[in-house]
C-alpha cells in the first residue's frame, strides 16, 4: 500500500468521524463525541434500569443519535437503544456448555438424557467412581464461571433442542423450550454423607439402587415427546393405578426447574443457561448425588419433552451487575460491556406457593412476563400435587389413544 493510498484512507476516515461528529452535534450537548466517554451505573443492563439511572434526556438524546450513526438504523426511543445494545452484550461473552465437563456433545446428550458416568457409576470400596473426584469440573465451572457470566441454553443436547412437531395446549415443539420452562427428575442417589438421599457408606451394601427425597408423583411418559433423547419414537408408560386410584406408586423421584419470562433482558432469561447447569450439575448431581432418569423421559429436558409429573421445585437467579456504555470515536462504535459481580442461585418466588415450578411461571403471568398460553401448556406436564390430579391426567392422556376404562 502506497504514500498515496494511505493518506486516502486517513481523508476519508477524518471525513467519517466529522461527519459522525456533525450529525450528533445537536443531540450531544452533555457528551462530546469527538471524544470517547463512558456512561456506566450500578444495575442491570435494561431500559428500565439505564433510564432510572440515567435522567437526562439530552444523555438519551446523544446516545440514540450516535446509535443510529453506528448501526445505520433511525430508532427515535432510548429504550430501543438500550434493549439492542443490552442484548448484544449479553450475547458478547457466553460460556459454552460444552466446556463444562469437556467431553464432548455425545457426553453431554447421554448424560442430560441420565446415562454415561456420571449417573450410572458408583463408589466402590476401593475408592473408584467418586462422584466428587469424577465431577469435579462441575465445582470448577460454579465458582468461576457459573456465577460470573452468562452460560448458553446448550442447544447442542438434544433434549433441549430436539424439534418434535408435537403440539402440547395449541403451542407447537419447534425451537428449544417453547414453554419457556425446563426441569429435571431424579431417581437415583449415588452419594453418601450430604444429608439428600438415602445412600450410604459401605457403598457396596448401602447405596445400591438408593432413592433421592421424594417431592412429585410420576403420572406417565409420552415416548413421543422425547424420542430423540430415549431413542424410543412411540409409546407410553403410565405410573398411576386408575382401578385403585392410587398415584404415588413409583417410589421416590425428585423434579426441580427453571422457567423464564419472555423478555430476553430479564434475568432468568439471560440466565436461564445457568439455572440448567445449577440444577441439573452442581445443587442437585454434585452436591446431593442426584442421577438418573424416569424410563422413557429424559433425566432433564425442555418441560414439552419431560414425564408429566405432580410438581417440580424451582430455581431462581438474583444478580448483581454493573453496565457501562463505550462510545469509540476512532471505531465509530457505541456498545454496552457488562461485569457481573454475583448471581445467587435461591428458591422461587411463586404466585400461591414458593420453591414451586408451575407457582413461579403463575406469577410470571400474573406479573406480565409470561404469555397465558404457555403457563397454560405447562399445566399438562406439572398437573399438580392435590389427589387425584395425576390419575385424571392419565386418562386424559390415553383418551387421545381411544383408551377409555370401561364403566
Amino acid at each position: 500500500m502506497n504514500r498515496n493510498t494511505l493518506a486516502l484512507l486517513a481523508v476519508q476516515a477524518s471525513s467519517l468521524l466529522t461527519s459522525t461528529h456533525a450529525l450528533c452535534e445537536t443531540e450531544c450537548t452533555t457528551k462530546d463525541p469527538a471524544a470517547n466517554f463512558t456512561i456506566q451505573y450500578t444495575g442491570r443492563c435494561t431500559p428500565g434500569t439505564f433510564t432510572s439511572e440515567i435522567t437526562n434526556t439530552a444523555t438519551h438524546d446523544c446516545l440514540v443519535c450516535l446509535y443510529n450513526v453506528d448501526k445505520g438504523m433511525a430508532l427515535t426511543s432510548i429504550g430501543d437503544v438500550v434493549q439492542s445494545l443490552c442484548e448484544e452484550a449479553y450475547a458478547a461473552d457466553v460460556f459454552p456448555y460444552t466446556e463444562i465437563a469437556r467431553k464432548g456433545a455425545q457426553f453431554d446428550n447421554e448424560y442430560f438424557s441420565g446415562g454415561g458416568e456420571w449417573n450410572y457409576e458408583v463408589q466402590t470400596a476401593s475408592g473408584e467412581d467418586v462422584l466428587a473426584y469424577d465431577a469435579l469440573r462441575v465445582d470448577d465451572v460454579y465458582y468461576y464461571e457459573a456465577q460470573r457470566k452468562v452460560i448458553e441454553l446448550p442447544e447442542h443436547i438434544e433434549s433441549f433442542n430436539p424439534h418434535t412437531g408435537n403440539m402440547i395446549n395449541g403451542i407447537e415443539d419447534l425451537d428449544g423450550c417453547d414453554l419457556n420452562a425446563a426441569y429435571c427428575c431424579f431417581a437415583q442417589d449415588r452419594q453418601a454423607g450430604d444429608n439428600n438421599g438415602n445412600c450410604a457408606t459401605p457403598y457396596e451394601y448401602n447405596c445400591v439402587d438408593k432413592d433421592p427425597a421424594d417431592n412429585t408423583n410420576i403420572c406417565y411418559v409420552d415416548h413421543a415427546r422425547s424420542g430423540k433423547s430415549s431413542h424410543v419414537d412411540s409409546g407410553f408408560s403410565i405410573f398411576g393405578d386408575l382401578k385403585t386410584g392410587k398415584e404415588n406408586i413409583e417410589g421416590p423421584v425428585h423434579c426441580h426447574g427453571l422457567t423464564w419470562p419472555d423478555d430476553p433482558l430479564h434475568q432468568d432469561n439471560v440466565y436461564k443457561g445457568n439455572l440448567l447447569f445449577y440444577v441439573s450439575m452442581y445443587d442437585h448431581m454434585t452436591q446431593r448425588g442426584y442421577v438418573r432418569n424416569i424410563p422413557g423421559s429424559p433425566m432433564c429436558a425442555c418441560a414439552e419433552n419431560m414425564a408429566v409429573v405432580t410438581r417440580a421445585d424451582c430455581t431462581q437467579v438474583e444478580v448483581d451487575e454493573k453496565t457501562a456504555f463505550n462510545w469509540n470515536v476512532a471505531e465509530s462504535t457505541l456498545e454496552a460491556a457488562i461485569y457481573v459481580d454475583d448471581i445467587d442461585f435461591n428458591a422461587c418466588d411463586g404466585l400461591n406457593a414458593n420453591n414451586n415450578l408451575q407457582e413461579r411461571a403463575r406469577k410470571l403471568e400474573s406479573l406480565g412476563l409470561l404469555a397465558t398460553e404457555k403457563v397454560t401448556a405447562l399445566g399438562e406436564s406439572l398437573v399438580g400435587s392435590q389427589a387425584g390430579k395425576c390419575n385424571a391426567a392419565i386418562e386424559t392422556f390415553l383418551g387421545t389413544k381411544n383408551i377409555t376404562r370401561i364403566p
